[in-house]
C-alpha cells in the first residue's frame, strides 16, 4: 500500500552508477505531472516539447544520486547530484537513456484483475 521512499536502485554502466528511486510514490507522481500539465492541444512539436519535459521530469525527480569517474569535477570531486546538474546530463548517453527506461520500467501503471 505503501512506497518505501528510502528504497534506491543503482543503474550502472561501465564504471558509472546512477541511483533512483525504486517507484515513486503519490508525491512524486504529482510533482512530475505538475510539472508537464498541459497547455492546450497543440500541433506535433508541441507533443515532442511535452514528451521531453516529461522525461526531465521523470529524470529530477527520480535520479536520487550517482558515483563514478564520469561524475568527477576536473579537480577529482563527485559533483552534486542537484536538480540542476540533472538536467545537465547528456541525453545521448547510453547510462541516461538507461535510467530514464528504468524509471519509466518501474512505474508502469498495474492493470486492475478486474475487467470492470
Amino acid at each position: 500500500m505503501f512506497v518505501d521512499t528510502k528504497a534506491k536502485v543503482p543503474v550502472t554502466l561501465g564504471g558509472n552508477t546512477i541511483y533512483i528511486k525504486a517507484k515513486m510514490d503519490y508525491g512524486t507522481t504529482a510533482a512530475v505531472q505538475d510539472e508537464i500539465k498541459a497547455t492546450g492541444a497543440g500541433n506535433a512539436d508541441m507533443v515532442i516539447e511535452k514528451l521531453g519535459s516529461y522525461r526531465m521530469a521523470l529524470l529530477t525527480h527520480n535520479i536520487v544520486g550517482w558515483e563514478g569517474p564520469d561524475f568527477m569535477d576536473e579537480t577529482g570531486r563527485l559533483i552534486p547530484c542537484t536538480r540542476e546538474n540533472i538536467r545537465r546530463l547528456d541525453p545521448s548517453e547510453p547510462l541516461v537513456e538507461m535510467v530514464a527506461d528504468e524509471i519509466g520500467r518501474r512505474n508502469r501503471k498495474v492493470e486492475s484483475p478486474d475487467p470492470n
